[in-house]
């Protein structure tokens, strides 16, 4: 199997910053593995396997304890099966599927029948999204509530904008390995930085064979046979997936949409200080009567 690592030393970096954020969430985590079609899968459980069930399924290349350290809380009454994503950063299998079929879907319900739950609610954070919509294409009845995260797959961002304060920067950093020009490129879409998400964006960046795919934005038919209550927590200055866009994308789409929260002041990352806000809300929906 080709790898998707530049070098064993590059992999050996990235999981040993993965093993830094899973230690520092301050959430106990045990890893699980399960066999799929596709590979290997890297599953965190966090909370008691006693109750209520949970999927997250984490951004491009963040790994599961990126997006864990955001819902820290929801492990005291749910348990959450955090998935590593098969063919990105993290401990599972480096299989890359296609995305314009239903591969990831099969994959995720292939897990899902692993970890032995047939239905449960399903967190997508930003290509998480997009996971999370190849699931409800492939297997809607297994999705019990689906909650969306800046999500992916609704709208893209406007080219202009994308290519000033993305593309050209990462050319640029690219190009001269400079920390100034990875922090430009950073400040597209971090709300704020700290050490560890400019070592780790530093780390993938150069150590990672890059995915540069665009999900494919889903069809409004897609979802027909969704009948799972929706919600959806979105930024206002998102350079990717603007939040006000996608969420008339989501009402429009979903006839089960309950709620939403666009946080105006938030880029796509959000802040730290927004994690307690996002695991509140998220704990709300998770809540209510279907």
């Amino acid at each position: 199997m080709k790898t998707i690592y530049k070098s064993q030393e590059a992999k050996a970096q990235i999981l040993s910053l993965y093993e830094a954020k899973r230690q520092a969430c301050g959430m106990p985590t045990e890893s699980v593995y399960v066999d799929t079609f596709a590979g290997r899968t890297h599953i965190l459980i966090c909370g008691n396997r006693g109750n209520p069930p949970v999927m997250l399924l984490h951004g491009i290349n963040a790994g599961a304890p990126m997006a864990l350290e955001a819902m820290k809380g929801l492990e005291k009454s749910y348990c959450i099966y955090a998935v590593d994503s098969i063919g990105q950063a993290g401990k599972s299998a480096e299989n890359r599927l296609p995305l314009n079929d239903l591969s990831h879907g099969r994959w995720l319900s292939e897990v899902m029948e692993g970890i032995g739950i047939k239905r449960m609610p399903v967190i997508g954070v930003s290509y998480g999204a997009f996971l999370l919509n190849n699931l409800l294409q492939y297997k809607p009845e297994s999705v019990s509530r689906v909650i969306y995260v800046v999500p992916s797959g609704f709208v893209n961002g406007a080219i202009l904008p994308s290519l000033l304060r993305v593309s050209l920067p990462l050319m640029r950093f690219y190009l001269t390995r400079r920390e100034t020009d990875l922090i430009r490129f950073m400040d597209a879409f971090y709300t704020t930085k700290d050490v560890y998400s400019v070592n780790f964006q530093k780390a993938v960046l150069t150590g990672v064979h890059m995915d540069f795919r665009r999900p494919p934005l889903m069809k409004d038919e897609a979802v027909s046979r969704c009948d799972a209550p929706v919600y959806a927590i979105l930024a206002g200055d998102d350079v990717f997936f603007p939040g006000n866009q996608t969420l008339k994308r989501i009402q429009s789409m979903f006839s089960g949409f309950r709620d939403a929260v666009v946080m105006q002041h938030a880029k796509h990352i959000p802040d730290a200080s927004d994690h307690s806000f996002i695991a509140a809300k998220i704990g709300a929906w998770l809540a209510e009567p279907s």
